[in-house]
């Protein structure tokens, strides 16, 4: 008779680890946006497997992120608090796919480490153009981060432009509302851009006076403002938008948000491919599953799936050049438009 080998036990996770696995996944089949294409009996088993014989929550995190990494969305993630991340380095368990979000191009945009809103006019154009980047955000001061948008558009209004350069390039994604709020007299007073849910319900997402959020909530009728009075443009500009590889999660957003508005063209690069919105679903010992659970929608109801295609592609450089040959030719489109011309 053989006897089994100590120590290699083959029983698979103890019964607290499966629970907890089972839950997760649970969320995951409930919840995801297209779990109706999902393979739930294929994934379990892969994600079992992968438990191996976990016997804590803690030690079923590497499997969780296999059950993610399945459903393929590239951005659905298992988000752990301090704790739990010393407690998972602590199990020898090593971790696969995404901790924290979701997973980034292989070659990074120059352009990723921006955090702070400015601008300026664009120099050497033949006309006066105005150009405003608008970085990822992730931080506390939402209102403050529109309003500083905000005060930079009133800088570059007082220098009189006739188009308008926005700048989502290595924009991540983060906070999407002090975005929204920031850069809102560009877009116009109205409802730029959406959620569609599983269930075929669209939920748009407004600008209006300094103040960015959701219609359809009654009861918080706005979700970020501006702290001062909010940039009214007297018309509605040429806007060029700039994207590239890691424009991102709500830095896609931002571009969706301009898509289907007049007097506007892409310039740049297609985007991540992120163009969806994650809820959390919290664990039971305090992890939290950011789920897919609606895709954006511009202003005509379109899709972008697979990210933002530019009208105009222009690959990025792998290092900041003094001369942005992105910047070159959206100044040049816009020195075209009627606004323009008459200068």
């Amino acid at each position: 008779m053989l006897l089994p080998v100590l120590g290699l036990a083959a029983d698979g996770p103890a019964p607290a680890a499966k629970a907890y696995l089972d839950a997760a996944i649970q969320i995951m089949q409930e919840h995801f946006l297209y779990k109706d294409r999902v393979d739930w009996a294929q994934l379990k088993t892969e994600a079992l497997a992968a438990a191996g014989n976990a016997q804590t929550p803690v030690e079923t995190y590497a499997a969780i992120r296999v059950a993610l990494a399945k459903l393929g969305d590239h951005h659905s993630y298992l988000q752990l608090t301090p704790e739990l991340m010393r407690q998972e380095g602590a199990s020898g368990i090593q971790a696969s796919g995404p901790a924290s979000g979701p997973s980034r191009n292989p070659l990074p945009s120059p352009f990723r480490t921006r955090r702070v809103p400015e601008g300026a006019m664009v120099a050497g154009a033949a006309k006066p153009i105005a150009q405003l980047v608008i970085p990822m955000f992730s931080g506390p001061d939402l209102d403050g981060f529109a309003t500083r948008i905000q005060e930079v558009i009133a800088q570059l209004t007082a220098k009189n432009p006739c188009g308008w350069i926005v700048d989502v390039r290595g924009n991540g994604g983060g906070n999407i509302w002090p975005m929204l709020a920031g850069v809102g007299p560009l877009l116009g007073d109205g409802e730029p851009f959406g959620i569609l849910t599983a269930a075929g319900k669209k939920e748009m997402r407004y600008y209006e006076r300094g103040q960015a959020g959701v219609r359809a909530d009654q009861e918080r009728p706005y979700y970020v403002r501006t702290m001062v009075e909010p940039v009214r443009l007297k018309d509605t500009p040429p806007v060029a938008v700039l994207i590239d590889r890691e424009t991102g999660s709500s830095g896609e957003g931002i571009a969706i948000a301009f898509r289907g508005r007049a007097q506007t063209r892409f310039f740049g690069e297609t985007t991540f491919g992120a163009a969806k919105s994650t809820f959390p679903f919290k664990l039971s010992d305090g992890a939290q599953i950011y789920l897919v659970t609606g895709v954006m929608v511009d202003r005509n109801g379109n899709e972008y799936l697979t990210g933002v295609q530019p009208d105009e592609e222009i690959l990025s450089e792998f290092s900041i050049a003094s001369h942005d040959p992105v910047i070159g030719r959206a100044a040049e489109w816009l020195a075209g438009r009627e606004a323009c011309r008459a200068r």
